[in-house]
């Protein structure tokens, strides 16, 4: 709404112009979520930051910017199943796609740390959301503000451990950005293509809802959450091919820790977001599961690593979320909701 008179639309909307917007969108989150970070790291590295600002900043925050911008269009816009959906979504194919398929190549080795600090912190994070979620059916500014605080402390408390461990960054070619001011104008220029592949994401997602009689809940937490979702899959795919499996489990739930808290409590102090009962009976509740799952199989149980036993076991897991929510057509068969009536009633 807000950001309408800044977004040229080409296509009209329908059966045609509906995916070419979901597909240009995608497209534009994916190429300028790349540059963001390319050009915030050699920015960072002009201005002499330390590796340290750069890697939680640039890094980390840089891969979740397509879901923030989303999520923060599609809430304006009225539609705050994909505000939430995408989230949830993207946090879902994380574990199930990214760490899957990554497995499925080359195993991944698991830290003691990621289980018993990272881990413990998503489920609770998780579980928080529920609990606020449950309690109001719309997170307003002041959820926000509480999603927002704990965020903080968690990066806080994430610099502190950091300064003792080394943070790997990308790898700049050295025909990559050298120039300051040629890496800031990289930046602006990505932060459009942001905005502009959120805007054509919301309204080609929508469209194709309306299109194919299927509820944008289903969309965003599917076709929208896997857009959002593709800076992780193609900078973990792309470590594999480079024989560089530095993408470890404890990187994949601190992005889910902040997807969840940091953008919906970004996103709930600019609009308030309603949340769609089926998506925490059933998509949270999920989300919720795959990740004690996902905790389990990287214990020392396991050998605190993912086989590639372990990763086909997570996609299975994800292609079986993904044809549930599109062909159950039982409102109550894995209504997961019924074992958490206590703090969610209906």
């Amino acid at each position: 709404m807000i950001l309408s008179g800044i977004i040229p639309h080409f296509f009209p909307g329908g059966p045609v112009g509906d995916p070419l917007y979901f597909v240009f969108g995608v497209f534009f989150l994916w190429i300028s979520g790349r540059y963001l970070i390319e050009g915030g790291v050699s920015l960072g590295k002009n201005l002499r930051l330390s590796s340290l600002v750069v890697g939680i900043t640039v890094v980390s925050m840089g891969t979740s910017a397509p879901e923030l911008l989303v999520s923060i269009k599609a809430a304006l816009l009225k539609h705050p199943d994909i505000a939430v959906g995408n989230v949830v979504g993207s946090n879902i194919a994380n574990i199930g796609l990214v760490l899957g398929v990554t497995s499925l190549v080359i195993p991944l080795t698991v830290r003691k740390a990621t289980l018993r600090v990272d881990g413990v912190v998503m489920i609770l994070v998780t579980i928080g959301f529920i609990v606020m979620a449950c309690t109001r059916k719309t997170l307003f500014w002041h959820e926000g503000v509480i999603m927002l605080m704990i965020i903080s402390v968690y990066l806080i408390w994430l610099v502190i451990k950091s300064r003792k461990q080394k943070i790997i960054l990308p790898k700049i070619e050295k025909k990559g950005i050298s120039l300051w001011w040629v890496a800031l104008i990289v930046i602006v220029i990505a932060s459009y293509g942001l905005v502009l592949g959120a805007d054509y994401v919301v309204v080609g997602a929508s469209g194709l809802a309306k299109s194919l009689g299927i509820n944008e809940r289903v969309i965003s937490l599917s076709m929208v959450a896997l857009g959002t979702s593709l800076p992780e899959l193609t900078a973990s795919i792309t470590a594999v091919l480079k024989k560089e499996p530095d993408m470890s489990m404890g990187n994949i739930i601190g992005s889910n820790i902040f997807n969840l808290f940091g953008i919906l409590g970004v996103t709930s102090l600019i609009h308030p977001i309603p949340i769609n009962p089926k998506i925490l009976n059933f998509d949270v509740i999920y989300m919720l599961i795959l990740t004690i799952f996902l905790l389990i199989l990287g214990s020392k149980m396991f050998g605190r690593r993912l086989s590639r036993w372990n990763g086909l076991v997570l996609v299975f897991f994800y292609l079986f979320y993904i044809f549930v929510i599109y062909f159950n057509k039982n409102p109550d068969f894995f209504h997961l909701g019924h074992f958490f009536n206590a703090i969610c009633p209906s």
